[in-house]
């Protein structure tokens, strides 16, 4: 079902459109008529609806506006109107379609049929979204689930990946900082850490650091610094940070 809402200030326009799309026999609800662009800006946000059948001219000002004055058009848009000069209008608000008064229930069928397109379009696009972040989310889950082999002086141990909040290099050695306070002291550079923990949703963040994404609470941009779960603050270079940045924005699924 398509609920939907039409926005007309003349009585007789409001029966024709609401009969015509009635006698469509689409499954399409009117769920409220509005007269007027200031009524129409209190009912769209609580309906929240699939699709809005929009006057151009209406006796409180111009249909266009009242898409500029709300905080959201994630709605279908089909203009009406008398004169066809505004198609152009409709066209670059991005509209479903347009309708010339007095409606024709044919060109009718032809824009709900649109708008059944787009929308269907939209749904399908959202649930791949929502897919491909599930299983990013979850590819970064099991990743995390993974153990890291190190060489201490005490001989070769097993660290958790999802346990490791940040590395620091030590001239040729790495100082693993984990969860509950532990450190750990491995005779390895940090640049071969850092080659087998990229996958696994880490990132060099700094010449000397290289932090866990999954373990990152937030940034200071004043002081160039990533505030990690432990409370550590951890130094991001100026060199690094917008690299760091827009690696952030490209991985939004995967940080948790």
């Amino acid at each position: 079902m398509i609920r939907s809402i039409i926005i007309e200030d003349e009585p007789i326009f409001q029966e024709i459109l609401k009969k015509a799309i009635q006698q469509t026999k689409f499954d399409i609800q009117i769920e409220a008529i509005c007269n007027s662009k200031r009524d129409a800006k209190k009912v769209i946000p609580k309906i929240a609806p699939d699709l809005v059948f929009l006057d151009v001219e209406l006796a409180d000002g111009k249909g266009i506006d009242l898409l500029n004055e709300l905080e959201q058009v994630n709605f279908e848009i089909i203009f009406t109107t008398s004169h066809d000069k505004y198609a152009i209008n409709a066209i670059k608000n991005n509209a479903a379609d347009y309708l010339l008064k007095p409606i024709n229930e044919k060109d009718l069928k032809v824009s709900l049929q649109k708008v059944i397109k787009r929308l269907e379009d939209k749904e399908t696009i959202n649930k791949a979204t929502l897919l491909q972040n599930y299983l990013d989310k979850l590819k970064a889950e099991q990743q995390q689930d993974a153990k890291l082999m190190v060489p201490t002086k005490d001989g070769m141990i097993f660290l958790k990946v999802r346990d490791l909040v940040y590395l620091q290099s030590e001239s040729n050695y790495t100082q693993f900082f984990l969860v509950n306070n532990r450190k750990v002291l491995v005779a390895k550079t940090l640049k071969y850490f850092e080659e087998k923990l990229l996958p696994y949703n880490f990132m060099r963040v700094h010449q000397s650091n290289l932090i866990n994404l999954a373990h990152m609470k937030e940034i200071d941009h004043g002081d160039n610094l990533a505030i990690m779960t432990d409370g550590s603050k951890v130094e991001i270079s100026k060199r690094k940070k917008k690299e760091f940045l827009d690696s952030l924005d490209n991985n939004k699924a995967t940080i948790s």
